[in-house]
Formats: structure tokens, C-alpha cells, sequence
């Protein structure tokens, strides 16, 4: 069988011949000696068929396109041509008939889905292949014709002007959700976006950020407005604490400080995505300014960026003893000991 000629059994790992006896397995097509195939019993490749596994030939005009689709668009690994997944990351392996689909969307359909070109991006020792060094996420969007447009962002394509590997150093965790996000307000000029985080630890996240200024000004407006509910509630257990001063405010002030906070934090959860946004975009462009691009500027964007745990534990620390401090104004006792320490 001339098909099968310089290809190798998979048994014995001796090349075919043209004067071999090959048979071939009715479920993926591997060739093999009948002598080999009657040794084992089985097809060597038995466990994959359950996920479409295919023999591709390593020798003849169909093997570079069966090594091409062996290689994983994820992590870049070379996999055995024919495997249905990545056998170092699980991601499933592109197939021949979808690669036919995929470059007729690209000449013809609403669909845009670029791959980084082969040898683009630096080699990876670990999985000794050409790989892309940073990035890749799948953004959806609609078209001028109202089509739907799905586009990988690879590691060099901007995202609001800036490198997709470059806002992933500088984000440092979970940057597949930071990127998508910029991404897309890159794209559509929506800028608001609700974040959990931002609604439930408020300051604390934008400290956890390194987003200094708004972390501080969202702080010490935090406290601002829970000051009367503060003032209230040590009034309402300890009032000798205020002694003649009128108090009739105080619940009023709470109210309104509450309202505010609750506003705060609302507003906090749908735009603190975007001050991020907007921070982060300046001081990238301000290290890629005075940094060229190489190991210097990498390690430039991951110290001015990443994440500061500290700064959140910090500040929620100085809220709990805030708290304390609150609890001890509020008995009697505080009051005496007051006294007690001016002589009174």
C-alpha cells in the first residue's frame, strides 16, 4: 500500500515498505504488519477512538498538514497527528475540516479569528516548541452588518493601544479577566462594569490594586459618611461622653451618611473597572517611555503593577479597630478613664 509507504508501525517502529503486509485499523485507520497487529490483538490507540482519534500520516503529502494540526493553539505542544486533544493541556486539537472552515471564514465570512503567525513569539524550553509568550483571549463583538465577530487577542495585539502582554504583567493576577474587560471597552466605548469586589470590599480593592489616590480618597470618604452612625451610636449608649452638646442631628447626619455610602459603594462597583482601566494605562505608557522593551521594561511593569495584599489588610485592620474603639467610647467606663487620665 503505497499510501502507507515510510510511515512507521507503531508496534515494531519499522518503517513501511511497498512489499509489506498492512493492515489497518476500521476504527482510526492506523496501519500496521498483520504479524503486529495479530501480536497485540488491539489498535494501540484503542483508548482515543472514544474522542475521534485519527491516523495521520508522519511521511507523504498529507503529513505536514496532520503536524500542523497536531500542534496546540494553547500552550504549543506537538502532539501525535491525529490526537483529539492536547496531551499536555487537554485543550482540543484543531481538525483538518475545521481549519478548511475556519480559513473560508477568514476570505469570506463576518469572522474574525487570527491566529499569531508561527515563530512570532519566543521558544518555550519546557515544551520545546514555538509558543506565544503571553496571552490569548477569545473577544466577541457585533459587526457594522450585525454579524457576530469572535477575535483572539494574541500576546503583541493592542488592547486600547498597549500590548495585551504588557497589561498582563502589569495586572499580574487574573489577567484573562482584566484583559477581556479592557477589551472590550476598548472596542464598544462602554466603560461601565459592575465588580463584586469593588462593591463588597470597596476601598479595600482599590488599595489591593495599588490604585493609591482612589484608594485613599474612597477611604477617607468611607469614613466620612460613617461618622455620624459612629457619633449615634456612642450617643445613644454613653451620651455623658458629648456632655451639653446638641445631638438632635445626629440621626439625620446618620441617614444621609448612610444613603452616601451605600451610593459610594454602587458607584465604586461599576467603575472602578474603568479608574483601573485609566491607571493602569498610564503608567504602562510611562514605563514603555522610559524603558526599552526587554527584561528591564518586564521587570518595571511587574513591580509598578501586580497586586499589594498588605494595603487591604491595612486598611480593613484600621476599620476593625475603629470599631473597638467605638465599643469602648460607648460604655460609661471609657468616660472614667478619661477622667482619670487628665486628673479630673
Amino acid at each position: 500500500m503505497a499510501r502507507y509507504t515510510g510511515n512507521h508501525c507503531p508496534v515494531c517502529e519499522q518503517v513501511f515498505t511497498d512489499d509489506d503486509d498492512i493492515v489497518v485499523c476500521p476504527d482510526c485507520g492506523t496501519p500496521y504488519h498483520r504479524a503486529c497487529w495479530h501480536k497485540v490483538g488491539a489498535c494501540m490507540h484503542q483508548s482515543e477512538h472514544a474522542s475521534g482519534f485519527e491516523w495521520k500520516p508522519e511521511f507523504g503529502p498529507e503529513a505536514e498538514a496532520a503536524a500542523h494540526a497536531a500542534i496546540c493553539p494553547n500552550c504549543g505542544t506537538h502532539n501525535e497527528p491525529g490526537a483529539a486533544r492536547c496531551s499536555h493541556c487537554g485543550v482540543p486539537l484543531p481538525r483538518p475540516e475545521d481549519a478548511d472552515a475556519q480559513a473560508a471564514q477568514e476570505e469570506t465570512g463576518p469572522i474574525y479569528a487570527r491566529r499569531p503567525q508561527a515563530g512570532a513569539y519566543p521558544q518555550n524550553p519546557a515544551h520545546g516548541s514555538q509558543s506565544a509568550a503571553g496571552p490569548h483571549i477569545d473577544a466577541y463583538g457585533t459587526g457594522f452588518d450585525g454579524g457576530i465577530y469572535r477575535r483572539e487577542v494574541g500576546p503583541d495585539d493592542p488592547i486600547d493601544g498597549i500590548k495585551a502582554r504588557h497589561w498582563a504583567i502589569f495586572l499580574g493576577r487574573s489577567p484573562m479577566y482584566y484583559l477581556m474587560q479592557f477589551f472590550r471597552m476598548s472596542e464598544t466605548k462602554h466603560r461601565v462594569t459592575f465588580s463584586f469586589s469593588a462593591f463588597f470590599f470597596g476601598p479595600a480593592f482599590l488599595l489591593y490594586r495599588k490604585m493609591w489616590k482612589e484608594g485613599i480618597a474612597a477611604a477617607a470618604l468611607t469614613l466620612l459618611f460613617y461618622l455620624p452612625t459612629m457619633l449615634t451610636t456612642i450617643a445613644y449608649y454613653n451620651a455623658d461622653l458629648f456632655g451639653n452638646m446638641p445631638l438632635g442631628w445626629l440621626p439625620m447626619a446618620s441617614t444621609i451618611g448612610e444613603c452616601a455610602s451605600w451610593g459610594l459603594r454602587v458607584l465604586l462597583a461599576l467603575f472602578s473597572v474603568s479608574l483601573y482601566e485609566k491607571h493602569a494605562k498610564n503608567r504602562i505608557e510611562a514605563i514603555c517611555r522610559q524603558c526599552p522593551e526587554g527584561p528591564e521594561r518586564t521587570e518595571a511593569l511587574a513591580r509598578s503593577g501586580g497586586t499589594n495584599v498588605l494595603a487591604a489588610i491595612l486598611y480593613i485592620g484600621i476599620l476593625a479597630l475603629l470599631e473597638v474603639a467605638i465599643l469602648y467610647m460607648a460604655t460609661p467606663a471609657f468616660l472614667e478613664i478619661i477622667q482619670a487620665s487628665l486628673g479630673l
